[in-house]
């Protein structure tokens, strides 16, 4: 085959393998409501910390406002965009709820978490989003405390608990987020955690998420966010078929980079195979009968087929042409005239 060919070949390979990888992953998150399908009790907890807003100064005082590049602002949208996922109404086999925590303005600041919208009411939860509005210190624990009340005195028999916690700073008020994690696990709740921002404390949110069998995702940018909500959504949604799909398409990758090495690997394999000659042994060698054409074991004195005596060094005879008398293979001359096999010719019977 050509190079140019073989280019053109190895590259509608991959992309034929990678296509299929990424159709896969597109409808592996499919819209399902049975009865036997998971039910979720949610809680979206977010930071409404004055760092989720716009510092400006206004006559020497500082005033936290929302602008359009707030992250309270992508907060927003990533949570309309998770609740959105789940399609909820009266058929759902979903429930979610809102709460927020944030610090009071006096000194020390006193920490505060508010359920904004409990779980019987997602009618409200869009609503509830949007009146978000960020201000006060950061009571990350007490967040987690109070959805996980609620969790544990509403929640339904058969639902699965989670929190989907999302901050963009330190804890620095209120109960600590570790202990508070510590009793959302003893009421089998898990939580997803989100940290947004440069300044999110990774460390307490991957600890969080660790301790209650949960993951964390790091959020840099605001579409990030919404990146990490959404996956959270699709594990939650369709958790095999989202992790197998993603699998799939890591496998297609190394595939579409790799095809020329596998590709000559394979080649190099088959022309060795095809060079290397076959070792004629007892139980491959075989032979024709000149009579009958019958293939037979290379072990076999006669024919299968019709009998007749295989012709070897030590079978095989001459006649004279002088006398035609029958001489073994091994003679050299005729055993009645005494003429030279050369001479007269003779010929193998």
């Amino acid at each position: 085959m050509r190079p140019a060919s073989k280019q053109r070949l190895q590259l509608g390979m991959g992309i034929a393998v990678f296509a299929f990888a990424v159709i896969v992953s597109y409808f592996s998150v499919v819209e399902t409501d049975t009865e036997d399908t998971l039910q979720y009790d949610i809680y979206l907890v977010v930071d409404v910390s004055g760092s989720m807003g716009t510092i400006t100064n206004v006559g020497g005082y500082e005033q936290v406002t929302v602008t359009s590049s707030s992250p309270i602002v992508f907060a927003k949208q990533a949570a309309l965009e998770f609740v959105d996922a789940f399609r909820l109404d009266d058929s759902s086999n979903h429930r979610i709820g809102l709460a927020i925590f944030y610090g009071g303005e006096y000194e020390p600041p006193t920490p505060k978490a508010e359920i904004v919208v409990g779980l019987n009411e997602s009618s409200k939860l869009k609503e509830g989003i949007e009146s978000l509005f960020p201000g006060g210190a950061t009571a990350m624990g007490d967040g987690i405390l109070i959805a996980t009340k609620s969790l544990a005195e509403n929640t339904r028999l058969n639902a699965t608990k989670i929190i989907v916690l999302l901050s963009d700073g330190v804890s620095n008020v209120g109960e600590p987020p570790l202990l508070a994690s510590s009793e959302a696990k003893e009421n089998d709740i898990t939580i997803f955690s989100v940290g947004y921002g440069s300044n999110a404390d990774v460390m307490t949110l991957k600890a969080v998420a660790s301790m209650t069998d949960g993951k964390y995702y790091d959020a840099s940018t605001g579409q990030d966010l919404a990146d990490a909500f959404g996956e959270i959504a699709g594990v939650l949604i369709s958790p095999i078929s989202h992790y197998s799909s993603r699998i799939l398409i890591l496998l297609a990758i190394p595939i579409l980079l790799f095809i020329p090495t596998i590709e000559k690997g394979f080649t190099t394999m088959m022309r060795i195979r095809e060079d290397k000659p076959l070792r004629k042994t007892e139980s491959t060698a075989k032979w024709s009968c000149t009579s009958c054409n019958h293939v037979n074991r290379s072990t076999s004195k006669f024919c299968g087929k019709c009998g007749e005596l295989i012709k070897t060094e030590s079978t095989a005879k001459w006649s004279c042409t002088s006398c035609n008398h029958v001489n073994r293979s091994t003679s050299k001359f005729c055993g009645k005239c005494g003429k030279s096999k050369s001479k007269t010719g003779g010929q193998f019977s």
